[in-house]
Formats: structure tokens, sequence, C-alpha cells
């Protein structure tokens, strides 16, 4: 069996950080049984906060305006974080610095699929992020951050004044919403089942079984 997954996310989506890693673990569990088959997951852009200006804003006054009082987020993000913790990520509760725009970050993430590294960025994007405060439109901090993925600094500057590729991030998020992708993390199978949110691993082995079994029925 060969299953393409394309993985619509935002690195500071917290769902999509605890999505991402049950969809892995999901895949891990299928391959110790079914070695044989092929799974392969692709990065598909979607920005939660695309208005946000560049250098984007402060993260507790992004997070007021969006929610509402301390007292509405505090207990909100404390369950997001006791189920990243529990998925064995780590996850910060203090909402400080920046509320980044991630369109330079996506369109990062896929100049990094041309050498295989596409979620090792983006496991380290989300890392930053959620669990270490780094101010990820910091040109400095994103350079660390290809590095530390094994990749060349440089390639900041170079994605920055790369126009198709910019507007094919554009395109793939267009052509996302366009297919009734509304939220994120937004899983499709084979371009023909989907699962919204991040679900438990043992509905992506459904998925997986389900698949299965179909292929040997052609």
């Amino acid at each position: 069996m060969e299953t393409k997954i394309a993985l619509y996310s935002d690195v500071v989506c917290p769902w999509c950080y605890i999505g991402k890693k049950r969809m892995e673990d999901a895949i891990f569990l299928w391959k110790q049984s079914h070695p044989e088959d092929e799974i392969h997951v692709e990065w598909r852009a979607f920005q939660l906060n695309p208005d946000l200006p560049p250098e984007g804003e402060d993260r507790e006054l992004h997070m007021s305006r969006k929610f509402g009082s301390s007292d509405r987020i505090k207990p909100m993000v404390q369950r997001v974080a006791d189920i990243a913790e529990a998925e064995g990520l780590p996850f910060a509760t203090e909402q400080k610095g920046r509320q980044p725009n991630t369109f330079l970050l996506h369109a990062l993430i896929r100049k990094a699929e041309e050498k295989g590294k596409a979620f090792e960025l983006a496991d380290i994007f989300f890392r930053n992020f959620f669990a270490q405060h780094k101010d990820l439109t910091d040109a400095d901090v994103i350079r660390e951050s290809l590095k530390e993925a094994g990749l060349d600094p440089e390639v900041l500057e170079r994605v920055k004044n790369d126009r198709e590729l910019l507007d094919e991030i554009r395109e793939t998020e267009f052509q996302g919403k366009r297919s009734g992708v509304s939220g994120v993390p937004f899983f499709v199978f084979n371009e023909k089942y989907a699962v919204s949110g991040a679900q438990e691993s043992a509905l992506f082995l459904q998925v997986f079984d389900r698949l299965k079994t179909e292929s040997l029925t052609v």
C-alpha cells in the first residue's frame, strides 16, 4: 500500500503541534505491522493569522484580542499544555514573545522539503514557538532554526526573494481553502479521505486500515 497524506497545518497552531505528533505515532505503529507499506506526508501551508503584519505582534495582546481576558485564556492554554505534554511535547503555558505572521515560515518549510527536511524544520519552529518563546519573526532565530535542521542559514534570504516559491505558497493555501479546508490541522489521505482536528492516533490507524483493505481489493 502506498499512502500520501497532505497535512494542512500552521506552526503557531497548538492543535497542529499535537495532531502532527499523533499522526506520526500512528504511522510508526502501522509500519511496525506493515513494514512494506509506504506512507508519505506533505506539509501544506495554512495561515491561522494571515492578516498579521510581517513583524507580527505582541503575543499577549494577540491572545487577548482573539480570546478575551486572561482569566479565560489561562485555563484554555493549560488544557492544551496538559494534552501536549501527555503526548511528550514540550509546551510552556506563559504567553510571552511575539505572534508571527507565518507566511515566510511556510515558504521555508516548503524549501526544506527539497532536502527532505520539511518536517524537521517544522518541528523546530513548533518547539521554538510553544516551548521556548522564541521570536519567529527574528531573522537570527530563523537562521538558527535552519542551521539546527541542517540547512544553510542563507536559505532565508534566497526564499525571501524567490517570487515563484512565494506564489506557490499562496496558491497552495488558496487551493486548500477552495477545497474546504477552513481550520487546521486537516489531513487528506490519497486525495480521498479527510480527517479534521488533532484526532487520536487510533483514528489514523482506522483510515490506514481502510486504505489497506481497498488496495487489496483493486
